[in-house]
């Protein structure tokens, strides 16, 4: 199977299909002033799956319950809201959601300032900034291969998941430019004898004027896994970042390539940065 690529595959949209019961964080306004979060966290404190992608984008293609419907038992341990997913796949073939702050926001208004439990060191950027990371957002998942009583699954469906990489700056096709992007440092390994310690990059220099230098996009690489009827645990790996302020707390999505034209049913649980 060829990997997602959403930057390829067309236009987001937000939250134009939701069944949302207990959907997320109680009071938005009060969080948003509440300063920033520290160490690790549970997504759905922070962050509602209001971001539709692809054919979810389009009314009755896809829906999400929240604390309804999910699958049991829960994964042990399992902590913060659980997500039951119905994408009923039509002429876009893909489909997928993020988990975003505000509700609904691509860029709109700054995300949440986000102080990992990871001490990463100074800012090179800016003297005095201290620079706090995560090791990754881990997070269950299973898909219900028998959803389709009368066609069930053939294949076990690959998904990807992702966190942050929400740009403002370039919306998805048919969205208006936002001011505000997902911030953060990204590092590379020190690589003897070339590059004897590790490179940080805050600030992004790509225009020539340094007048108009900004900070860097938080942009983890997407991960690619395959679903199975039973839990699993995956995660997205956070360990190269550190991080600043995240619109975008987590995102997933599949296509029809390993079930063409059958209803995907799949549930996500446990969804923490940490």
């Amino acid at each position: 199977m060829t990997p997602i690529s959403l930057e390829k595959k067309g236009a987001a949209a937000l939250c134009l299909s939701l069944v949302m019961v207990a959907c997320g964080p109680s009071s938005e306004a009060s969080r948003a002033k509440s300063g920033p979060i520290v160490g690790p966290f549970l997504v759905s404190e922070v962050f509602t799956p209001s971001g539709f992608m692809g054919d979810g984008a389009i009314p009755d293609r896809m829906t999400v319950s929240i604390n309804n419907d999910c699958k049991q038992p829960r994964p042990p341990g399992a902590q913060g809201d659980c997500y039951h997913f119905i994408y009923r796949v039509r002429d876009v073939k893909w489909a997928g959601c993020d988990w975003v702050f505000p509700t609904s926001s691509w860029g709109t208004v700054p995300g949440r300032t986000l102080i990992g439990p990871i001490d990463l060191g100074p800012n090179p950027d800016h003297p005095g900034v201290e620079l706090h990371g995560y090791h990754h957002v881990r997070f269950y998942a299973a898909v219900d291969m028998n959803f389709d009583k009368t066609h069930p699954l053939a294949n076990p469906p690959a998904f990807d998941s992702w966190a942050g990489r929400i740009d403002g700056r370039a919306p998805p096709a048919g969205s208006p430019i936002q001011p505000y992007y997902d911030t953060g440092c990204s590092f590379f390994p020190a690589m003897p004898p070339d590059m004897p310690a590790p490179s940080i990059t805050c600030t992004d220099k790509t225009n020539p004027d340094p007048a108009k230098w900004v900070p860097f996009a938080f942009a983890p690489n997407k991960t690619t896994n395959t679903l199975a009827q039973e839990w699993m645990p995956f995660s997205v790996d956070l360990s190269r970042w550190s991080v600043d302020q995240v619109i975008g707390g987590f995102g997933w999505a599949a296509n029809d390539s390993d079930n063409p034209g059958q209803t995907l049913s799949i549930y996500f649980d446990d969804i923490v940065w940490e």
